[in-house]
């Protein structure tokens, strides 16, 4: 007969996974404590050089050194980690040296670059599957931090990172990706979370979703972000597999509140209350001759739309730019593009523009295949007398607004001079005047139109206010100029000799003198001059709009400019 089997008791596995680690002569050392009960029926052994734990369902596993020390910041088994699973494995990833334990709820990595940290949960899961799929993150830099933005959670190695986040989940980032999105401000800044894997693609490129967009590496081209609002523009010409590559710039801040971003084979616009768009090649050509967006033609609000005779249009806020291979490119401001309209546009009569608009006189032509459109340009205000010192502001204000057909606000307000002085809109009623330092004027109309219709321009330059007149009439929006006299100096209009800033509308130009006509609503209150006069605009622009008089440090002159 034999004798009944023993079971091996916890001491003897202890002792026997001791001596195979060499004993007291072993990287343990001596024992310091007798077997110990923990938790669950598990037992620990404490010794010189760290201990050994056992437990019926994992066996003896020793614990020590820097990996040891990073165990006991977690609470031991009594923290997030429980009872190790493994003995230390020595490995080297990227020729760098160093160990890794597991436990039942994660593991601890030491290398002799990161010291010792430990990995779980969300974060464990997506560096093993980059481990399985030979994208190996390498060893990890930091614990897992909490203080992410809205309850995330990451975690650095010496090959990227991984993000954690509830709504997102967690994604490694390396390499160049993960260099922009630091200069971006993490997941706090524009770019939010990661949502995706870095992803190959076109040519040898790489990219990446994020929660505001996409980055995207290439090797001749370098990294660059492109946000959501430009990614509609991207995604209709198919990425960067399309016409316009891939990016090779980040967004710009431009006029406005838009941006403006590079690619390879053209430059997409995007701009608040609009989708986004790209102008390129020959159209982007006539662009540039308007200044690009902060020009006549303000952004783009389609894409390039092909049309008759193998020609191109695309539509820009400030009129439409056309392309064909007998005519060239052109744009039609938009006082033209309604009559152009009218003749069938680039489908009718008169074909392509051959030219840009020109002005002769007052009048503005532009020559097209078979013929020339002409418009008289004036908005023919109707004059009217500011009703004391305080409303030169709000009197032109009405001038305006009446010129243009809005006869009641975006709010519903009847329009009036008084409706426009109201606390409501310029409110300069009790106040004392207009102020240009404060922007009341600006502000006024902006909300009465409901739109960011205006902005001013301090001591404008002579181009800056013949750029303003002249797109006015494609704006549909009259300058205004808030125009200061000098004492001993120049008069317009006839004024008496004094010193003061006074806003007047101009409602009409003539190209062959240079001269701009203005509405002054001042004539009668401030005894003198004519209620709609020429005056030179160099002359003008360079006696009362370049040079303050008062000195006490505030903004008093200049011009209000359709944006």
């Amino acid at each position: 007969m034999h004798p009944p089997p023993t079971s091996i008791s916890p001491a003897d596995v202890i002792r026997q996974r001791w001596q195979d680690l060499g004993g007291e002569n072993g990287v343990l050392g001596s024992a310091t404590s007798g077997l110990v009960p923990l938790r669950d029926g598990a037992f620990i052994q404490f010794y010189r050089g760290g201990q050994i734990y056992w437990t019926a369902q994992y066996g003896a596993h020793a614990s020590r050194d820097g990996i040891h020390s990073a165990y006991s910041a977690q609470k031991w088994e009594n923290g997030p980690l429980g009872f190790p699973t493994s003995d230390e494995e020595n490995q080297t990833i990227a020729g760098i040296r160093g160990a890794l334990q597991s436990y039942e709820n994660g593991q601890i990595r030491w290398s002799s670059q990161g010291g010792a940290h430990p990995i779980w949960g969300k974060i464990l899961e997506r560096y093993e599957t980059a481990e399985a799929e030979g994208r190996s993150l390498g060893w990890p830099l930091s614990d897992e931090m909490k203080d992410a933005a809205n309850g995330g959670a990451y975690q650095h190695f010496t090959g990227g990172s991984i993000y954690f986040h509830p709504s997102t989940g967690a994604h490694r980032v390396t390499g160049g990706i993960r260099n922009l999105w630091e200069a971006q401000g993490w997941e706090r800044g524009q770019m939010g979370y990661p949502t995706g894997e870095e992803t190959t693609t076109a040519g040898g490129g790489v990219y990446q979703t994020f929660q505001g967009g996409t980055a995207y590496w290439h090797p001749r081209t370098g990294t660059y972000y492109v946000h959501d609002a430009m990614l509609g523009a991207y995604g209709r010409a198919g990425y960067e597999w399309g016409r316009y590559g891939y990016p090779l710039s980040n967004e710009t801040p431009s006029a406005n509140g838009g941006v403006f971003q590079i690619f390879q084979g053209g430059t997409a616009y995007w701009h608040p209350g609009s989708d986004s768009y790209f102008v390129h090649d020959a159209i982007m050509g006539t662009y540039g001759f308007y200044n690009w967006e902060r020009g006549e033609l303000g952004y783009p609000s389609s894409d390039e739309t092909p049309s008759a005779n193998g020609g191109v249009y695309q539509i820009f806020q400030g009129g439409t730019a056309y392309w064909s291979p007998r005519s060239g490119s052109h744009a039609v401001p938009l006082d033209l593009l309604a009559e152009y309209g009218n003749h069938g546009y680039e489908r009718g009569h008169l074909g392509y523009p051959t030219s840009e608009p020109y002005w002769d006189g007052n009048r503005h032509k532009q020559n097209f295949e078979d013929g020339v459109l002409e418009k008289t340009n004036d908005f023919n205000v109707t004059w009217a007398g500011q009703p004391n010192n305080y409303f030169c502001g709000p009197t032109s204000g009405w001038m305006i607004l009446n010129a243009i057909g809005a006869h009641h606000s975006a709010q519903g307000t009847p329009l009036s001079i008084n409706a426009v002085a109201s606390r409501d809109y310029m409110n300069t009623v009790g106040y004392g005047y207009t102020s240009f330092h404060d922007r009341r004027f600006e502000y006024g109309m902006n909300r009465w139109l409901g739109r960011d219709a205006y902005t001013t321009i301090h001591t404008p330059s002579v181009e800056q206010v013949r750029d303003s007149v002249k797109a006015s009439f494609s704006k549909g929006l009259p300058t205004a100029v808030d125009a200061q006299e000098r004492r001993g100096g120049p008069h317009y209009n006839g004024h008496p000799n004094s010193t003061f800033s006074h806003i007047m509308v101009v409602t009409s130009y003539d190209a062959n003198t240079d001269s701009m006509r203005i509405a002054d609503p001042g004539v009668h209150y401030l005894w003198g001059g004519e209620e709609q006069f020429w005056y030179h605009l160099p002359s003008f622009t360079q006696n009362f709009l370049q040079t303050e008089v008062e000195r006490d440090g505030r903004e008093h002159i200049g011009i209000y400019s359709a944006r």
